[in-house]
């Protein structure tokens, strides 16, 4: 375990079996995808110094003097800008054991037993090995790797992401100082565990404790082979947004005049304030202050939404009841009270706490099914999208997650954004392993498509994997989207798209029950 203080505040199958895991690699260095974002924004972030400590410029006078200066190099750019990242957990190993933990910071290593800032030769020092001279290839991140390895990596021009554990608190989704979990990225504040003071060095939440059970560690000899969804969000082939009326991406920032663009809050299109002028929309004479929304029907979709989020879950209902009792009969389970079945819509900017345990465990259930979704800056995107955050250029502040609740437990999610009543989207949707098969993701699709019929929407997009899109296509009567159509939504919207997926659509119809 060790701390992390982040810079803010702040198409399956239908259940098919997808091996549960809760490890992760905490280090920044698994090779995992990286999100083609539009847009790089600036993030304020702690950075190494630019000098080099006084260690690494003595000239060896050795017989290897060649080799051993270009390893000086070599070692150099773990402590430059994008190198080995701040708080990294790192430690001294000797013939396979453990003998000094630390961590990563600044121009050197904060020794754990001295609590000071020292070079890695330094380091080997304390743990007693000074004889070896060889610090680079005896300290280790907590993957495995070398520090000696991952210079190799730096210079080969592989990035390192910053972190393989999340920087947003797993329970309330803010950052801040954080106890991160040793077998899994999840992270979480002292205080939402309820925790008085530091767990140990080898902390697990508990939903990796629940896993291997009482008195064993998360480990690689435990953890079964995993066969995982990986999903990589796909660039844009064009540039989306722009003006809705002159379709013109130039924009005025200085000021507020004709070319100054405002985003409906629902539906997230955008509009030059002087062509709503004349089109004859309004005639804006400042930047609202409250919320702005295009027209009647994304003022309408926004307010029904917040609604839903503030009314707490809804029983399901009757006809997707009596179909779901019907499976679980035909499977040979006991049949669940109706009262006990419930579906919720969540938000998580509504800052409720009674919708923060309910995105966590949704986040659990999405990272069962897929591998991490990874943007350049290297954090993943799975928490952001859960909790409606926006990052790298990804917008996702329109995000919902709307979950199906078995007696208070939460067994299969998906998230929503609703763009107006033209189109919605269902970009990720996932059953718990332990809960698969049982027909809950059914139900839980059902009640999302009541819901858009209600508010008149009149499309539901969805990425779909090849081998998963019969089941769309044949099972819930979804067609490919053809090329005119997608140039139409890619246009218009910021539509979450995955690698080697295809764009599913369907119109969405009244149910018969």
């Amino acid at each position: 375990m060790y701390y992390s203080t982040s810079s803010y505040p702040y198409q399956p199958e239908e259940d098919s079996l997808y091996p549960v895991s809760c490890h992760y690699s905490q280090t920044p260095f698994n090779q995992q995808a990286y999100v083609e974002a539009p847009v790089e924004r600036k993030r304020l972030t702690k950075k190494p110094r630019h000098y080099v400590s006084s260690s690494f410029g003595e000239k060896n006078k050795s017989s290897e003097g060649g080799t051993k200066k270009r390893d000086n190099d070599l070692h150099k750019l773990l402590f430059l800008p994008n190198g080995l990242p701040d708080g990294t957990d790192l430690a001294y190993y000797s013939k396979g054991k453990r003998i000094l933990g630390g961590y990563k910071h600044g121009n050197g290593i904060l020794c754990t037993c001295c609590h000071m800032e020292i070079s890695p030769s330094q380091f080997e020092s304390h743990a007693g090995w000074a004889a070896k001279r060889q610090p680079y290839r005896n300290i280790y991140t907590s993957n495995g790797l070398t520090l000696h390895d991952i210079a190799l990596m730096l210079a080969s021009g592989q990035n390192l992401a910053t972190s393989g554990s999340d920087d947003m608190c797993a329970v309330c989704g803010v950052g801040g100082e954080l106890i991160l979990c040793n077998g899994c990225p999840q992270a979480f504040h002292a205080a939402c565990l309820g925790l008085e003071c530091l767990p140990p060095d080898d902390w697990y939440c508990s939903c990796c404790k629940d896993k291997v059970g009482s008195g064993r560690k998360v480990s690689g000899e435990t953890r079964p082979i995993m066969v995982r969804l990986t999903r990589v969000v796909k660039a844009p082939e064009l540039e989306p947004g722009g003006c809705v009326f002159c379709r013109s991406q130039d924009f005025s920032a200085a000021e507020f005049d004709d070319r100054t663009v405002i985003l409906c809050d629902q539906c997230e299109k955008e509009y030059h304030v002087g062509c709503l002028r004349e089109s004859g929309m309004c005639d804006l004479k400042e930047l609202p202050k409250e919320k702005w929304f295009c027209c009647h029907d994304c003022n309408k979709i926004f307010s029904a939404l917040q609604n839903l989020t503030s009314s707490g879950p809804e029983v399901i209902p009757a006809p997707v009841s009596d179909a779901l009792h019907r499976k679980l009969a035909a499977i040979g389970l006991n049949e669940e009270s109706h009262n006990e079945i419930r579906w919720h819509i969540l938000s998580g900017k509504s800052r409720f706490p009674e919708h923060l345990l309910l995105l966590s465990r949704a986040a659990a259930i999405f990272r069962e099914c897929f591998d991490p979704i990874v943007a350049k800056s290297g954090r993943d995107l799975i928490p952001v999208m859960v909790y409606g955050r926006n990052i790298s250029g990804q917008e996702f502040s329109g995000m919902y997650c709307v979950v199906l609740i078995v007696k208070d437990v939460v067994v299969s999610a998906a998230l929503l954004r609703i763009f107006g009543h033209e189109v919605a989207e269902l970009p990720l949707v996932a059953t718990s392993r332990e809960n698969q098969g049982k027909g809950y993701f059914q139900a839980l699709f059902s009640c999302i498509e009541r819901l858009l019929l209600s508010m008149n929407v009149k499309q539901l997009v969805l990425p779909a994997a090849e081998d998963a899109e019969p089941m769309w296509t044949k099972k819930l009567g979804f067609r490919k989207t053809n090329n005119e159509q997608m140039l139409k939504y890619t246009r218009d919207m910021q539509l979450t798209m995955f690698k080697g997926t295809s764009l599913l659509e369907k119109e969405v119809q009244q149910l018969a029950d």
